[in-house]
């Protein structure tokens, strides 16, 4: 909190802490001339009296006040966090990011350069809010909770891979089970894969574009397979891990990498374009074209859906919209699975 005052023309500071349950808010200033410069993040609120507060309108970092004889308190206050964090064992834990409910156009326009026909762009809106991972489950959290460790490329912060659908339910099953026992699931909510929607909703993180950061497949490279200097900073793909080389020429040197080294999307989200495919929870069926709520995918079907591309997939693969399908039991070194926290169905 700072007091700002000035007696007979002599500048009167006071900071103090202010704390809360958000995700920390910061605040510090300094006088430049006639001018008081406060740096903060977080929301910044101003007072007359310390104990009525409101919020300075229109504010940004830094905000210059003119100093005056009008004494005035000044805070930074953070947004309480919905976020989670699991114990999964005594030296690993599991990171959800909550995700509010909202509407988004799923699917990808026409024009988008890449698309599938599978992909055909419809209003999708989700009435429930869930937890989704923050990153790809890992092979120390797969080994925590289901005591193996079925990975091709071995890694305690690598992706799991080589895991099935069903492998990935199972997963789930028996976190859902462990949470119950220790009192900590949220009731009413169970430990599942992201339903396609869900999934898209997250990963595009109100984006509208091919990327989580606001781009596309540039229509200078006319090829999807190529390497993308949009998606570089995003994702581990066919060009920056090894699979291919500059020329587009096939290496066989790819791998996954561990997860969280690449730029998160706006939601706090990692690794959802790249790394590793994601297992889904909905069978694998065509879209419909009006818009929808609270979708589960088709109720029978052959396939399960995969997400997000994986380390030896191009930019095509990595688009938020592009969908991937595979028989439940099929499992192989560029498949892995995200955990959500979502409502029982």
């Amino acid at each position: 909190m700072l007091n700002l005052k000035t007696t007979s023309g002599l500048l009167v500071l006071t900071l103090a802490g202010m704390t809360s349950q958000a995700a920390a808010p910061s605040l510090s200033y300094e006088v430049n001339g006639n001018e008081l410069i406060i740096n903060y993040t977080g929301t910044l609120l101003q007072s007359t009296d310390a104990v009525h507060w409101t919020e300075v309108a229109f504010a940004s970092s830094p905000c210059k006040v003119k100093i005056s004889d009008k004494k005035l308190f000044f805070c930074a206050k953070g947004e309480t966090s919905k976020n989670m964090t699991i114990p999964l064992s005594d030296t690993v834990s599991l990171d959800m990011i909550r995700i509010e409910p909202g509407t988004f156009m799923m699917g990808s326009p026409e024009d988008e350069l890449g698309r599938q026909d599978d992909e055909v762009q419809h209003q999708v809106t989700l009435t429930q809010g869930y937890w989704l991972g923050k990153y790809e489950v890992t092979q120390a959290q797969y080994e925590a909770v289901m005591g193996k460790n079925p990975s091709c490329y071995k890694g305690a912060d690598l992706p799991v891979e080589q895991v099935s659908w069903n492998d990935a339910v199972k997963f789930c099953e028996w976190l859902t089970a462990q949470e119950r026992a220790a009192g900590r699931l949220p009731e009413g909510y169970e430990y599942t894969l992201p339903t396609e929607a869900q999934w898209e909703y997250a990963c595009r993180a109100g984006t509208t574009t091919a990327f989580n950061n606001g781009t596309n497949i540039p229509t200078m490279l006319q090829r999807t397979d190529r390497p993308c200097p949009n998606l570089d900073p995003l994702a581990w793909y066919g060009y920056n891990s090894g699979e291919y080389n500059s020329a587009g020429n096939y290496t066989g040197n790819g791998k996954t990498f561990p997860v969280g080294q690449k730029q998160p999307n706006a939601w706090g989200l990692y690794d959802m374009h790249g790394n590793v495919w994601e297992w889904c929870l909905d069978w694998y069926g065509s879209y419909p074209s009006s818009a929808v709520t609270d979708p589960k995918g088709p109720a029978t079907g052959s396939d399960r859906v995969l997400r997000g591309g994986s380390w030896d997939y191009g930019a095509n693969g990595c688009r938020s919209a592009n969908r991937f399908d595979r028989n439940p039991d099929n499992y192989n070194y560029i498949g892995g699975f995200r955990v959500a926290l979502a409502p029982v169905q």
